[in-house]
């Protein structure tokens, strides 16, 4: 009887251990964050929107246009699917091409050296910008936000781009 008291309090004690009294890195807390992005007054899919944190030790965050012109952001170390952005202030960029990138051989490629060889030179890809590239750089961006405690929706979250 001794023996089997001692072996549930083991068996307790580790169970315990292993649900909720655990201290694992849960991760920076994020806040919900949704908006929409337009181009010329137009809705449009397909757009990686990026939050760049202004703070040095922030945490990225990013989210793609829907056929709506709607994103969601998600952190972008390890969050879940439309779980946010951690509290503070951010510039926003906007980005999407369109083009074929098979195009491109670097020297990893098979067949890379036969057409050096053949004379044929490294052919950049056909790349358009379906959003000006101007507003991919951070460094560049008008857009700036602030991630407050809470839902982040609204005006301050609606993005309306000119492609001139």
């Amino acid at each position: 009887m001794y023996r089997s008291s001692i072996c549930c309090a083991v068996a307790f004690a580790l169970a315990v251990g292993f649900t909720g009294c655990s201290t694992g890195d849960a991760g920076p807390a994020v806040q919900y964050v949704q908006g929409a992005v337009t181009l010329d007054g137009q809705t449009i899919e397909g757009v990686t929107v990026g939050f760049s944190p202004v703070a040095k030790d922030g945490i990225g965050a990013t989210g793609m246009t829907d056929s709506k012109g709607v994103f969601k952001l998600t952190s972008s170390q390890g969050g879940e699917p439309d779980e946010g952005a951690v509290a503070g202030e951010y510039t926003v960029t906007f980005r999407k091409v369109k083009g074929n990138f098979a195009e491109t051989l670097t020297p990893d490629d098979p067949g890379y050296e036969e057409s050096m060889a053949s004379g044929e030179e490294e052919s950049a890809p056909a790349l358009e910008y379906v959003v000006p590239a101007r507003y991919g750089n951070p460094a560049d961006s008008e857009f700036k936000v602030t991630v407050k405690p809470g839902k982040n929706t609204g005006d301050d979250f609606k993005f309306d781009l000119t492609s001139e």
